[in-house]
């Protein structure tokens, strides 16, 4: 007869508590495993390891075997990098200077400020200048019947 004791150490240790002890989670707030955060922030695994080695305050926990957990905090982090890099279109290096306080002080705290109702003001006013634009070109366009040869 086989030990169900032994069983459980064995053969089914991680689906034990004690099978999941060995991680150093922090103590407070979710983790993230790094295909998790991946998805989260519409980005790539390999993206993320990248920045891992760019940024110096980016540094997720690692368990015994390797794989990378993000806290909340470097989830912000990487919210913040993401919307630099692609969203505002920096370089890595300009980056690293607005997160580390370098250079444009006001960037920085504009990152942490949420979407306002600004936003949709500014917004509405490019929609209306847009509009504008294309009503020009439409009235350039008929008075100019070289450029319909296209």
């Amino acid at each position: 007869m086989i030990d169900q004791k032994y069983l459980q150490c064995h053969f089914f240790r991680s689906q034990t508590k004690e099978g999941n002890m060995h991680r150093k989670k922090p103590q407070s707030g979710r983790v993230y495993r790094i295909g998790e955060a991946a998805r989260a922030l519409n980005l790539q695994t390999s993206v993320l390891r990248f920045w891992e080695g760019e940024f110096p305050g980016l540094h997720p926990i690692r368990t015994p075997k390797g794989q990378r957990l993000y806290s909340e905090s470097d989830m912000e982090l990487l919210r913040n990098i993401r919307s630099l890099l692609h969203e505002q279109g920096m370089t890595i290096e300009g980056a690293r200077r607005v997160l580390a306080g370098e250079s444009m002080p006001g960037l920085t705290e504009s990152l942490a400020a949420r979407p306002s109702v600004a936003d949709g003001d500014a917004r509405k006013t490019l929609a209306d200048a847009l509009k504008e634009l294309v009503e020009i070109r439409a009235l350039l366009t008929i008075n100019n019947p070289k450029e319909n040869r296209s």
